[in-house]
């Protein structure tokens, strides 16, 4: 929102530079986009004020709402424009009725009027200061009291609607032209304004063409409604457009402000154009209007949260520049009401909020937070976050929501949960895999020139099961590429590959209660001969590999891509540790070799040998796998140093080859190998 600073005058009485304002509005958590000092013949010496209001201060998309806020800030009082006194000179034969969706209505027709005047030089220039077009003196009204006041208006020819309004939801395929020549189809989620035979305007986003002002008009209906925030919210989006009305009432505008700006428009508009005015038609439905929310605060936990000293004075004192009524409580507490303008005030936290907000985030004291040591089991998300930290990896966070070609690339041919409203076509799905984030983020770093990265994300992924249920998954899920680690100026690192993702991905199941194993898999965006399923016992629980060369070229990377992901609910961890004493007795290994077919892959080997190598057997190492000359073109010949290690005794010849002929047997049983001599 852009406004000038002078307007702020119409509202309190405050001598502060714009710097100052900026300063003051930013620590009030409210964010300053930039401002601009001007010089206007109307304002005198002005600023233009540019603000980027967050989603639940609806309240601050006004002069209004801002100049609240600085009130409240400098505990000055606040102060609305005097508005002239409207005397009604007919009684209009409209009639008016609305719907739970839109439960408050009012309008007023202004007639006989000189469309030909030009609109007062304040507002005029107030307009232009804040990047508004002017059109004719109607509309240029409008848009000033929803600057001014943030409540949308709308002007109808009279002359044009046909019999009484109504508020109401849309028809199915019902059609309505816009005043912008869109021609939209809407559904019986869209609220519309209808006169007795169709649809005249899109509720709360846009009028309709049909009924629009135009130069040759003499007689307006001029409304000021509220529309429940949840009916106009996604809506404008729907259909690929965004106005200043739809993004004030879908954030929420103040319910008892609509007469107030009914009247403070028709006083405008009767001083600019001239004109009859009849009185005020309205409907409400007042059940379904928001309620004010009593709340309860305690300033000795708010004062313990913030590092403040606070007194309930000042806290009733801040409250009441907010508006928001407060009363002391039996207890000691202090109770306040929610005013009609706040949506974003429903429970303690939100107060002890404002008052760190009244005081100031730059006034907060600074204190070091006393440490707590806790021994409890840490849950499998912070063990797997702790051991790829560890290794050097970086989080992220990406979106839930990604498109529909990153879905085809990484998806395995799920099926999409569709969002119904995206924000852009890159969002328009609910993710099934975390494979796209990492890569999209890792496209956006070699685009900056980060060619090394080690990435991973901890995240939810959404399914679909039986074609209704809504199945959310949490994985965690990494990426590797570039070098091992930068180059210097003696050596050059090598190139990171399969066996380091394969590492890093050991190293995170080390301390998970089954045995974790790895075997072959075709999943169509990994490359068939290095990829693998990731078992933890006999249960699938994720994948690694590398990208696919052919999604590679899709995605214009050069570098090769290493990727894994594992689904956290299907593991579990025993990171409690209990020291174990070493042995002092010397360990001993034997080297040995095996002919085996080339289809049996290690895992199943070093099972083989692990489940017969006795009660000394402490670990196994591959060191070599070899084909060709000398063997079979069937076979392939894999070597391994077995190690036994006692922690009674010295371990003889006869032990280990006892152990030794059990593995030799248990091999060549189970797997139909040989030893190698």
């Amino acid at each position: 929102m852009q406004f000038s600073k002078n307007w702020l005058r119409d509202f309190i009485d405050i001598d502060l530079s714009t710097e100052d304002i900026c300063y003051q509005l930013t620590m009030a958590g409210i964010e300053v986009d930039s401002y601009e000092n001007t010089k206007s013949k109307i304002t005198g010496n002005d600023s233009i004020i540019k603000l980027d209001i967050t989603p639940n201060r609806g309240d601050c998309f006004s002069v209004l709402g801002v100049a609240r806020e600085l009130a409240a800030i400098n505990n000055v009082k606040l102060k609305l424009p005097k508005i002239q006194t409207i005397k009604s000179t007919f009684k209009d034969s409209i009639s008016v009725n609305v719907c739970a969706e839109g439960p408050i209505y009012c309008g007023r027709t202004v007639r006989n009027f000189n469309m030909d005047s030009v609109s007062l030089p304040l507002i005029a220039e107030r307009l232009r200061l804040s990047d508004q077009k002017l059109i004719d003196p109607v509309v240029d009204i409008t848009n000033y009291i929803l600057l001014e006041f943030g409540q949308p208006l709308h002007a109808f020819d009279r002359d044009k609607l046909r019999g009484d309004i109504s508020v109401r939801l849309a028809k199915k395929k019902e059609h309505l032209t816009l005043l912008d020549d869109q021609e939209l189809v809407l559904d019986d989620t869209c609220l519309v304004i209808s006169d007795d035979k169709s649809a005249v305007a899109f509720a709360g986003i846009m009028g309709g063409k049909d009924t629009s002002v135009t130069s040759s008009t003499s007689s307006i209906f001029l409304e000021s409604a509220y529309f429940k925030p949840s009916i106009i919210r996604g809506k404008a989006r729907r259909f690929g457009f965004q106005t200043d009305a739809s993004l004030r009432f879908e954030r929420g505008i103040d319910y008892e402000i609509q007469e107030i700006a009914l009247n403070r428009a028709t006083s405008l508009l009767t001083e600019t154009v001239g004109g009859e005015v009849s009185s005020i038609i309205s409907a409400s439905r007042a059940k379904e209007l928001p309620k004010h929310k009593r709340i309860n605060v305690d300033i000795e936990r708010t004062n313990k949260i913030l590092g403040t000293t606070i007194s309930n004075s000042s806290a009733k004192k801040y409250f009441n520049s907010l508006g928001l009524s407060p009363e002391n409580t039996k207890s000691g507490n202090i109770s306040v009401l929610s005013p009609s303008w706040r949506y974003d005030i429903n429970i303690e936290a939100d107060l002890v909020e404002e008052l760190a907000r009244m005081e100031g985030y730059d006034s907060l004291p600074k204190e070091s937070l006393s440490p707590v040591y806790k021994k409890q089991i840490q849950s499998n998300e912070s063990h797997l976050r702790n051991s790829l930290v560890s290794q050097g990896f970086n989080e992220i966070v990406s979106y839930a929501f990604i498109s529909k070609e990153d879905h085809n690339l990484f998806g395995q041919e799920q099926k999409t949960l569709d969002v119904a409203n995206p924000l852009s076509q890159n969002m328009s799905v609910m993710r099934t895999n975390l494979a796209s984030g990492l890569i999209n983020t890792f496209l956006y770093n070699l685009n900056h020139g980060q060619e090394n990265q080690r990435l991973f994300e901890i995240g939810n992924t959404f399914h679909t099961k039986n074609s209704q249920e809504v199945v959310e998954q949490k994985l965690v899920a990494g990426l590797i590429s570039g070098r091992k680690q930068s180059d210097n100026w003696k050596d050059k690192s090598a190139e990171v590959t399969f066996y380091d993702l394969k590492g890093a991905v050991q190293d995170l199941l080390t301390d998970s209660n089954q045995i974790s194993s790895l075997q072959n898999c075709n999943i169509d965006f990994l490359h068939p001969g290095m990829s693998s399923y990731i078992f933890c016992g006999k249960e699938n629980v994720g994948f690694l590999g590398s990208i696919h060369p052919d999604v590679l070229d899709k995605l214009g990377v050069k570098e090769d891509l290493f990727l894994f992901s594992i689904d956290i609910e299907k593991l579990s961890f025993d990171c409690l540790k209990s020291f174990k004493e070493f042995s002092k007795f010397p360990s001993s290994s034997r080297d040995l070799a095996f002919l085996i077919n080339k289809e049996v892959d290690a895992f199943s080997v070093e099972k083989a040998i692990k489940g017969s190598a006795g009660e000394y057997y402490k670990q196994l190492e591959i060191f070599d796998v070899y084909e060709g000359k000398g063997v079979d073109d069937h076979k392939k010949s894999i070597a391994l140093s077995i190690t036994w290690q006692s922690n009674t005794k010295t371990l003889l010849d006869s032990d280990i080859d006892k152990a030794v002929e059990k593995i030799v047997n248990s091999v060549k049983k189970e797997l139909g190998g040989e030893l190698r001599v």
